[in-house]
């Protein structure tokens, strides 16, 4: 084969890739909305009419927009982050524990500071990517400097941090009005996120947006990016050829938890308003799978946490308007995901 042919070849390759990763994909999402139709079935549902609701609790009205768009937010933002360390194969389960960190942070800034609302808020922005960041850079100098292996300490670390922020929230921030004292004193009203008035989301949608293209040119077009790959497909051999693996490994750790942070601090001003648990519902951990089900690239990742919060936003309207239990729509999300998953796994072979 001449270097002409070569050359006319590889496009080709690469489309019929591309369209048949498109077709595996389209396949296994047909194939969930049918073992989701038994499911619904069995549960004693009709199957028309509960997507029908789906689609319309999802995407139906501004409103419903609006919700998906606030709930994918985190998503976006720590799976961008994970997406990152697990292209290096620096496998961070523990952004759950660094968005509570972030939160803490953030929110230390906005009750102890006196402030005008836009200060306060780049404050605690600051502070919340900076508590992220420090929470995820113990897992990353446990592993470089001792070999621990990331995946137990960094879900270990997650206890700690959840344990922590619930003291912070009855003790020095507590709110003494608030039932059991279970989440911190109201953060000042100037200090909120705005929000797009024809969609009901708050501007940390725009944090999230900015970030899709700086991740995945960092990931595609820097030098740092490269070394990542590389570290991801061999380490051994990237040590050998000059990189720094153990100070990557920090670093990645460090830019997941500095965004699982930002993500947390978001939820604070721009939804709760204080606070307390309900700041996340698993985000850290539903993040993985966004990461996975995006390919570990940046777009992808978008894409991803779109589809799951349209799931999750349409399968909660599905579940009240139809009756049918909640646990039915948790596992209907879970078909998805997972056939999802083994087409991309297909489409690779």
């Amino acid at each position: 084969m001449t270097s002409v042919d070569v050359g006319l070849s590889v496009p080709g390759i690469a489309w019929r890739d591309r369209l048949r990763a498109l077709g595996v994909t389209v396949t296994a999402g047909a194939t969930a909305f049918l073992i989701g139709g038994v499911l619904i079935v069995v549960a004693g549902g009709n199957p028309l009419d509960a997507y029908r609701t789906m689609f319309e609790g999802g995407i139906g009205s501004r409103f419903a927009v609006g919700q998906l768009l606030t709930l994918a937010t985190p998503l976006i933002i720590i799976g961008l982050g994970l997406a990152l360390a697990f292209r290096g194969r620096v496998y961070n389960i523990g952004a759950e524990g660094q968005l509570f960190m972030g939160a803490l942070a953030g929110g230390a800034v906005l009750l102890t500071l006196d402030a005008d609302g836009g200060l306060l808020i780049a404050l605690s922005l600051v502070a919340g990517t900076l508590g992220g960041a420090l929470w995820g850079s113990l897992v990353g100098i446990l592993r470089a400097r001792w070999g621990v292996n990331e995946v137990i300490t960094s879900l270990l670390l997650t206890y700690i941090a959840l344990f922590v922020f619930a003291w912070a929230i009855r003790r020095p921030f507590g709110d003494p009005s608030a039932g059991n004292n279970l989440a911190s004193r109201p953060i000042p009203e100037d200090a909120f996120l705005p929000t797009f008035p024809d969609f009901f989301a708050h501007y940390g949608l725009i944090a999230a947006i900015v970030l899709v293209p700086i991740v995945g040119y960092v990931m595609g077009r820097t030098p740092f990016g490269f070394r990542v790959r590389s570290m991801g497909h061999n380490a051994d051999a990237s040590e050998v050829a000059g990189v720094r693996t153990g100070r990557l490994v920090i670093w990645l750790m460090l830019i997941s938890g500095a965004l699982a942070g930002l993500a947390g601090i978001i939820q604070v001003i721009g939804i709760q308003g204080r606070l307390d648990a309900g700041i996340s519902q698993a985000y850290g951990f539903t993040a993985i799978v966004v990461a996975l089900l995006g390919r570990l690239t940046a777009f992808g990742v978008l894409l991803a946490a779109l589809f799951i919060a349209f799931l999750n936003t349409g399968g909660q309207a599905m579940s009240v308007d139809e009756g049918l239990p909640y646990s039915l729509v948790v596992a209907i999300q879970g078909v998805f995901v997972l056939l999802v998953l083994v087409a991309d796994r297909f489409s690779r072979s």
